[in-house]
């Protein structure tokens, strides 16, 4: 993790004018350096220092919670993080063979859109399932 993404997470954390505990900067610097959601497995692995699993997860509640991430669920019912950088608009890609989640940030997921009369929508979520180009070419 780089300086440049730990500044940018401090930044984002004093919008929100609460403390920035070295678990909160250094969990969502590791969102925000991510080119993939991750799980909380995978940001525990990817933390340096690294912190307890309870931490982690109650980290990126509360991230979730104040919007500088957002969370989206597999089959495998395990939550997956990724720093919302910007309102979270976007279809996601579900590696079935490894289990990768990657953003598709040309597929659009605006508000609004249309719903049959009387129904209101807050949130869209996509998700497409298949394989990776790393996993065809293996």
């Amino acid at each position: 993790m780089n300086d440049a993404t730990l500044a940018q997470a401090r930044e984002l954390l004093s919008k929100t004018r609460a403390r920035q505990t070295p678990a909160r900067v250094h969990i969502l610097a590791t969102l925000l350096g991510a080119q993939r959601p991750l799980s909380h497995q995978d940001v525990q692995e990817l933390l340096e220092p690294s912190l307890d699993r309870v931490t982690v997860y109650r980290v990126l509640d509360w991230l979730t919670a104040e919007n500088l991430a957002h969370k989206l669920a597999g089959d495998d019912r395990v939550w997956r993080f990724s720093a919302a950088k910007a309102p979270h608009h976007h279809a996601h890609f579900h590696c079935q063979q490894c289990g990768k989640f990657y953003c598709l940030e040309d597929i659009r997921t605006d508000l609004p859109m249309a719903l049959p009369k009387h129904f209101v929508a807050d949130s869209v979520e996509i998700t497409v399932k298949g394989l990776c180009a790393s996993c065809q070419t293996s």
